[in-house]
């Protein structure tokens, strides 16, 4: 298997810096530049043959690549190179590195949104997101990797960040596995809360939730729909007389039950002088019950029950001074009565806090998209796109500042180890792999850093606008300086990842 890691790893990354090589070296040759040299992989060359005016290479170090072109250091004045050209000639050459990776990706991610593959963003900080389409399970409390739930320890329940932080390592805990509760030792290191915001109980005697509710349990859904703050709880009820609630209970686990709230109708809230409404007695105040047939919970249920009127009348219930009145209305020609309604506002007491609760991520689901698969590959490539930018430059700027990279940055070593997760996922999670790649290297590729093709674009760039050519022996120290701490980099990250094996 580990072979065949090894194989696959060297093959996914030498395919796309082939790729990325491949767009410098078919924008050069279109634009009529001489291209010296189209080598694979960075200096000193292992072997090397010449075809036609280029020399095609494969060099010692496997982890990049390069299209040398006629005057790409200055010093040439021939018509054939790359200094010679226009800032829009200079500029396809340079990006188009760039472009080819970033159309993998895209090629790659609407493949695979079509056969389906596990989202692009799938961490805590896009549960948030994740959880609203239905692409990550989380579940509250704290549970292993093998599948117990701590409920309790020392007869206290887990649910807060003191409360897990304060645990031993090797403690005794009341744990739950499938049906069965036990009282163990547990390995506090085999689990790995996650904590968010989620909304909990408080008792209230004049809340909806009284009775079916207790202090500290934890709201998860309603009528199936995942409720993570106030706005959720309050749209899921709305124009709901009854409805289904999930909640977890610290020491208990997950329960379902349902609850009935006080009907709360509209109110009108204006009638125009001479309108129908006006004539048969409608009054400001009054409560919108029923129209026709259709019960009325909301001003958008006025709207949607006189579109759906066919008649040339139609039929109000509405409550004045706790008594069902009766009005048979004839409409204009518009269609409408003449009234307008509004929301009532009542006290209905919801009785939640805002609080960080442990969660466990259970799974994470593929997702399909069909047709809309392109789309979704260009929303997901640039969210991830300006994460990735933004956590790079973090990462140089600490390794500049400190010399130290976080512990989640990886370098060749560790992309192998990736490689060998994702082959044992299967066909479509090396897709998404691939995707991934492609569209880092892309990315980081185009950062204004010397010795990138970002740091290339920024002197033509500065060219274009001041309209003189930068010195080419002083542009070349910057880009040499750039290669050098690039490498430095890398074998530091990589030096890390060696280190994690041990």
């Amino acid at each position: 298997m580990y072979f065949l890691t090894a194989i696959v790893f060297i093959f996914i990354f030498s395919f796309l810096i082939l790729i990325h090589e491949l767009g410098h070296f078919a924008a050069a040759k279109r634009a009529g530049v001489k291209v010296e040299e189209f080598g694979f992989g960075l200096p000193p060359r292992i072997w090397g043959i010449k075809k036609g005016e280029t020399l095609y290479s494969i060099n010692w170090i496997p982890f990049g690549g390069f299209v040398r072109m006629l005057g790409e250091d200055g010093g040439s004045h021939d018509k054939r190179s790359f200094t010679n050209q226009s800032f829009w000639v200079q500029t396809k050459i340079v990006c188009a590195g760039v472009f080819m990776n970033l159309l993998m990706s895209f090629l790659l991610l609407t493949f695979g949104f079509l056969i389906g593959i596990e989202p692009l963003l799938a961490n805590v900080d896009d549960f948030y997101n994740a959880i609203r389409i239905g692409q990550v399970d989380i579940q509250p409390g704290i549970i292993s990797k093998s599948g117990e739930t701590i409920l309790k320890v020392d007869g206290v329940p887990v649910t807060s960040i003191e409360t897990w932080a304060a645990l031993p390592e090797d403690t005794q805990a009341i744990i739950s596995k499938g049906e069965d509760v036990l009282t163990e030792t547990i390995d506090k290191t085999q689990f790995s809360p996650t904590y968010l915001n989620r909304l909990v109980y408080f008792e209230d005697q004049n809340s909806i939730f009284y009775g079916k509710l207790q202090e500290g349990d934890v709201l998860t859904a309603v009528d199936g729909a995942q409720i993570l703050e106030e706005a959720d709880l309050l749209a899921a009820i709305k124009d709901k007389i009854s409805f289904d609630i999930s909640y977890f209970r610290p020491g208990v686990g997950m329960i379902e039950t349902n609850v009935t709230q006080p009907a709360h109708y509209p109110v009108i809230s204006y009638i125009e002088i001479g309108s129908p409404a006006e004539e048969v007695g409608l009054m400001v105040g009054d409560q919108v019950k029923m129209i026709n047939d259709d019960q009325i919970l909301s001003p958008e249920n006025v709207v949607a029950a006189t579109a759906k009127n066919k008649d040339s009348k139609i039929k109000y219930m509405v409550i004045r001074d706790s008594a069902n009145l009766n009005f048979e209305i004839p409409l204009r020609e518009d269609g409408r009565v003449g009234v307008s309604v509004a929301e009532l506002i009542q006290g209905s007491e919801i009785s939640f806090y805002s609080a960080l609760v442990p969660h466990t991520l259970i799974e994470v689901h593929k997702v399909q998209y069909g047709f809309y698969a392109p789309v979704q590959a260009v929303k997901d490539m640039w969210r991830l796109g300006k994460l990735t930018a933004v956590m790079f430059v973090k990462v140089l700027g600490g390794f500049v500042s400190g010399g130290s990279v976080p512990d989640g940055v990886s370098g060749p070593v560790g992309i192998a180890q990736m490689t060998y997760v994702f082959l044992q996922d299967g066909f479509a999670a090396i897709i998404r792999f691939m995707a991934l790649l492609s569209l880092s290297l892309g990315v980081v590729n185009i950062l204004p850093i010397p010795a990138l093709d970002g740091g290339r674009f920024l002197f033509i760039l500065i060219q274009g606008m001041t309209g003189k050519k930068a010195n080419p022996r002083i542009e070349g120290y910057i880009h040499s300086a750039g290669f050098v701490f690039l490498l430095l980099f890398i074998a530091y990250v990589t030096f890390n990842d060696v280190l994690r094996l041990f």
